[in-house]
């Protein structure tokens, strides 16, 4: 069984982080994570962060179980309060995922990266995102610290 973490002490840069294939029990736990940001009703970035190759692999019924959750109102949170979401996956893996297009399925920001360096200095440096002066000072190392704790 994987695990999956829920992080949101750089808010307003929250941070998921799974490791190893979730159950349909542990997803519907992260959906509810999701549900306990948006509840904060203020604007955030998120980055995900999958560990290896299983934390991609979706159990039976997750794919049905989040399109009712978006359709329940997660998808206007998401375009109204996600400012950008970037999704960090094992360099092995990107080859196969980078033309996935965060901005065509969710309609915000984002992309896919092959490490955490690329997401942050693509959050950074991106011109789609006019304003991340909310970010704490030290942002990136903070997040970088987290990532190794976990």
């Amino acid at each position: 069984m994987g695990y999956l973490i829920h992080e949101n002490k750089h808010w307003p840069l929250a941070l998921t982080i799974a490791q190893e294939k979730l159950t349909f029990e542990q997803h519907l736990a992260s959906l509810e994570g999701w549900n306990t940001w948006f509840e904060k009703n203020e604007p955030f970035h998120v980055i995900r962060f999958y560990v290896d190759k299983a934390s991609l692999e979706q159990a039976s019924g997750v794919g049905k179980a989040t399109l009712e959750w978006m359709s329940k109102g997660a998808d206007t949170k998401f375009r109204t309060l996600v400012k950008s979401m970037m999704i960090v996956v094992p360099p092995d893996q990107y080859p196969r995922m980078k033309k996935m297009d965060v901005t065509a399925v969710f309609g915000i920001p984002g992309g896919i990266f092959p490490s955490i360096e690329d997401a942050l200095d693509w959050l950074d440096c991106s011109l789609e995102i006019m304003d991340i002066s909310d970010l704490k000072k030290d942002w990136k190392e903070a997040v970088k610290q987290t990532l190794e704790i976990s």
